[in-house]
Order: structure tokens, then C-alpha cells, then sequence
């Protein structure tokens, strides 16, 4: 036994089996969805006449039941979806993506970007050897931070004697992280020494 539901379409009453109005209704939110809002009412209004008057010449008497496949010839004879344009919903998805999409690239780009010295080559994590009080972890960490030096050493004070763990994660970098290259410090010292040299040009 099929659930059969009672309907108005294009201002007359039909009776369509379940599985009938199912692929009705999936077919007018479809063509909907193709539709402009300045188009949407009007085209809408003309579909669901042009589907009573399908209808009717093809029933024997007014209370007969419509069936699936009553539907897909209403739906073959007025046009499928396609016809009506492109889906502005699975535009405005897709659309979303591509933005969405734009973003994460170009935040990639930047934090990839942000992690590169001067000379453009890629920042790594060092202990500095002449900036540096104890091991150079905090100073290594200020560069690759790209922050004041200060700023991780009170950090690091406090952490200590407040926390009291911190000296182990100290010590364990202290241990792990390798020491800068004396040749990677002379190309940052050079490298910092050229831009301030034309920044004199510019200024003279």
C-alpha cells in the first residue's frame, strides 16, 4: 500500500502517490534553484500550470491518483532542470570554496614567508652564540619567534620560579637544539650590515 498525499498545483487539486510527489517536489526546488529572484515567482507559477494542465489531460477522472510516471512525462514535456540555467546554489558553494580555499593558500604562503631570514632562506631553530646569557635558547627562540629577546628571557624567569618545570624544558633544549653555525652568523651579521647600508644610501 503506497501513502498517497493530497496537493495544490497550479490552483487545482490532484491526489499523487508518495513517491510521485517526492520527484515532483525534488523537481521544483531544483528549477528553483536555477532561477534568479526576479524571475523565481513568475517561472515557477507558469511550471506548476503547465504540470495541472499535464496532468488533467492525462487523467481519466479527476480523483484518479498520479503516479511516478505521470510525473516524469509532466517533467520530460516541460523541460528538465538543465534548462533553466545553472545552479546559483552549487555557484555560491562552489564559489565559497574557492575563497575559502584563496585564504588557507595565501596564509600558508605568509606563514612560510614570516619563517624565512633576510637572505630568504628558510628560518631554523639555532642557540645564538653571541647573544646569549646561558645556552642561547632564549635568544635562538626570540629570532625564530621574530621577537624581543626581553620579552622570552622574563618569560622564561618567571616560568622558572613559578612554575618550576620550566628549567627542565630549558635544559632539554639546551641539549637538543644545535648551536648556530659560525657561518650562518656571519651571513646574517653581513646580511643585517647591507640592509643597513642602504638604508644610509637612501637617507643620503
Amino acid at each position: 500500500m503506497k501513502k498517497t498525499l493530497h496537493v495544490n498545483i497550479g490552483s487545482v487539486a490532484f491526489t499523487l502517490d508518495e513517491d510521485a510527489y517526492h520527484t515532483l517536489k525534488d523537481y521544483y526546488e531544483d528549477v528553483e534553484s536555477r532561477l534568479s529572484a526576479s524571475e523565481r515567482h513568475d517561472i515557477m507559477e507558469d511550471i506548476e500550470s503547465r504540470t495541472a494542465d499535464i496532468f488533467r489531460e492525462n487523467l481519466t477522472f479527476p480523483t484518479q491518483v498520479v503516479n511516478i510516471d505521470l510525473v516524469k512525462h509532466a517533467i520530460s514535456t516541460i523541460g528538465s532542470p538543465q534548462t533553466f540555467g545553472e545552479n546559483y546554489g552549487e555557484n555560491r558553494n562552489e564559489n565559497t570554496a574557492n575563497r575559502n580555499s584563496g585564504r588557507d593558500h595565501n596564509r600558508t604562503h605568509n606563514s612560510a614567508h614570516n619563517r624565512r631570514n633576510n637572505d630568504g632562506r628558510p628560518r631554523k631553530l639555532y642557540r645564538l652564540r653571541d647573544d646569549k646569557i646561558i645556552g642561547g635558547v632564549c635568544s635562538g627562540v626570540a629570532r625564530y619567534l621574530d621577537i624581543d629577546v626581553n620579552v622570552v628571557r622574563i618569560l622564561t624567569f618567571l616560568f622558572i620560579f613559578l612554575g618550576g618545570l620550566t628549567i627542565w624544558v630549558y635544559i632539554i633544549m639546551w641539549i637538543l637544539v644545535p648551536l648556530e653555525p659560525r657561518e650562518y652568523n656571519t651571513c646574517t651579521d653581513s646580511c643585517a650590515n647591507n640592509c643597513a647600508n642602504n638604508k644610509n644610501g637612501e637617507r643620503q
